[in-house]
C-alpha cells in the first residue's frame, strides 16, 4: 500500500512521498495530493505535521462489529474503519457514517461488481470527549484516543492522527488489509499516510469519503494518477523519462500502442465509463507533454469519476492478487484414493468458469460443478480443477492468466 489521502484548506490532500533533509537542515517536505471540494486534483509540498497528544479510550480497548464479512480473511481484503472522538452515546451516528462511506465504496465499479472479495469491520472506540482537534478552529483542543486534529503543520483542513495508535486499534479486527479513519467532524478534512494502509476523513462531510477510490486505486491497483499538473495547469512541463510501469499511463500516443502492441492497445476505441473512448490524451503524472493517459477525465484525474476500463481492468486482477479464486479445497493435498469426492469452494463471485481435467483432458460433464467423485478416473494419475474468471472488463491474456485463473490438482492413488 503507498498512497493515501490528505486535506489542506477547503480540499483533501495525499502524501506522495518524502523528500529527505540533511543533518541540521530544515525539517523535510512531502509532496501531496491536493483534492478540490468540486474534485479537481492538484499537488503540493508540505512539511510533515507534529503529532498531538491524545487520551486513551474509555471502557473496552475496543470492540470489533463485522459490518460485512464474505470469506475468510486471508482470501478476502479486510477494510477496517476506527472512529475518534465518537463518544459513547455518538457510536450509533459512527456506525451509520461506516456504512454510508462503505456503501459509497461499493457502489462504484468494480467494488461493485467484486464486493463479495472484501470483509469490512468496525472498530468501536469510546472517545471521553466529543470530536477531534482543530474543529472549528485551530484553538480547540481535545485530547481523543486516536489523537486527531485539523490544522496539522499549520494547515486547516489537513486532518491527522496517531498511526501507531490506529494501527494498535485496526489490529483487533481479524486483519487490515486497509483502515480508514473517521473524525467525528462535519469539517471538510482529511489526512492519508504512505506506506501505512492509512486515511483519515471526517466522517460528517457528505464528499470527504470520495478519496477512498481513488486512494485504493494507488494502493490496491498500483494505479498512476492521470492529471498532468503538478503546479499549475498550463506550465509546460514534459515528462522526459522511460516507459512508466502503471498500467494507466505510457510514453505511446496511440498510433504507436497499437503498433507496439503495448499497454492498452486492446481497448483502443471502446466506449469507457467514465466517458468518451479509450485513447491516448497526453497530460498525465503531473506533467503536461510526454505523457499519455487512457480517457480524457477518469477517477484517477477528477475525484467522484469512474475508473476508465484500463484503471477497472488493473483493478480487477490486482483484488484477484490478494484474494485468489479458490477458498478452500477437499480433500488436502495428500494423495487421494482412487474413489475419492473432490470439492473447493470458489469466492463468491457471479459467473466464475469451473472445468474439471483428469490427466490433463478434460471432462466436460463436470463443468461448473464444485464437487465431483472420481471413481477409478485418474487412476495413479491426477485430478485438476481450474476456476477462471472470465469477466470482459479483463482482456489482457497474462493478467487472466496470472490473477483470474486458480487451479487444484489432487494425485490419485492406485489403491
Amino acid at each position: 500500500m503507498r498512497r493515501f489521502p490528505l486535506l489542506m484548506g477547503a480540499v483533501l490532500a495525499s502524501v506522495s512521498f518524502a523528500v529527505p533533509a540533511a543533518a541540521g537542515d530544515t525539517p523535510p517536505t512531502r509532496r501531496m495530493e491536493v483534492f478540490a471540494e468540486d474534485g479537481t486534483i492538484t499537488r503540493a509540498e508540505v512539511t510533515p505535521p507534529s503529532p498531538r497528544p491524545h487520551a486513551r479510550a474509555t471502557g473496552p480497548a475496543g470492540a470489533v462489529t463485522p459490518v460485512e464479512v464474505n470469506g475468510p480473511s486471508d482470501h478476502r481484503i479486510d477494510l477496517v474503519f476506527l472512529g475518534d472522538g465518537y463518544t459513547a452515546g455518538e457510536q450509533g451516528s459512527y456506525a451509520g457514517q461506516v456504512k454510508a462511506n462503505w456503501e459509497l465504496l461499493a457502489a462504484r465499479e468494480p467494488f461493485k461488481s467484486y464486493r463479495k472479495l472484501f470483509n469490512v469491520w468496525r472498530v468501536d472506540i469510546v472517545s471521553p470527549v466529543s470530536g477531534v482537534s482543530g474543529d472549528p478552529t485551530a484553538d480547540v483542543v481535545k485530547n481523543t484516543p486516536l489523537g486527531s486534529a485539523y490544522w496539522c503543520d499549520g494547515l486547516e483542513r489537513l486532518l491527522c492522527a496517531d498511526v501507531d495508535a490506529a494501527r494498535s486499534y485496526a489490529a483487533l479486527a481479524p486483519d487490515a488489509d486497509q483502515i480508514a479513519l473517521l473524525a467525528n467532524s462535519a469539517k471538510y478534512g482529511g489526512a492519508g499516510y504512505t506506506d501505512e494502509e492509512l486515511v483519515t476523513f471526517s466522517g460528517g462531510h457528505p464528499l470527504a469519503g470520495e478519496i477512498l477510490p481513488h486512494e485504493l486505486g494507488h494502493s490496491l491497483g498500483d494505479l498512476a494518477d492521470e492529471y498532468p499538473y503538478y503546479s499549475r495547469p498550463g506550465d509546460g512541463s514534459e515528462y522526459t523519462g522511460p516507459e512508466r510501469p502503471e498500467a494507466n499511463v505510457s510514453i505511446r500516443d496511440a498510433a504507436r500502442m497499437t503498433a507496439e502492441q503495448a499497454k492498452w492497445f486492446r481497448w483502443l476505441g471502446e466506449p469507457t465509463p467514465d466517458g468518451g473512448a479509450i485513447g491516448a490524451f497526453e497530460g498525465a503524472l503531473y506533467t503536461e507533454k510526454g505523457i499519455y493517459r487512457p480517457s480524457d477525465d477518469s477517477l484517477m484525474r477528477t475525484l467522484r469519476r469512474e475508473f476508465n476500463l484500463v484503471g477497472r481492468e488493473r483493478m480487477i486482477k490486482s483484488f484477484y492478487d490478494v484474494t485468489g479464486l479458490i477458498d478452500a479445497r477437499t480433500p488436502g493435498a495428500a494423495p487421494v484414493p482412487r474413489k475419492s469426492t473432490l470439492s473447493i469452494r470458489p469466492v463468491p463471485v457471479e459467473g466464475l468458469d469451473i472445468r474439471w481435467y483428469v490427466d490433463g483432458h478434460e471432462r466436460r460433464p463436470w463443468a461448473g460443478r464444485t464437487s465431483v467423485t472420481v471413481n477409478g478416473q485418474g487412476d495413479g494419475g491426477e485430478v485438476t480443477v481450474v476456476v477462471t474468471d472470465r469477466t470482459p472488463s479483463v482482456r489482457d491474456p497474462a493478467y487472466r492468466a496470472d490473477a483470474l485463473t486458480e487451479s487444484v490438482t489432487w494425485k490419485v492413488s492406485r489403491k
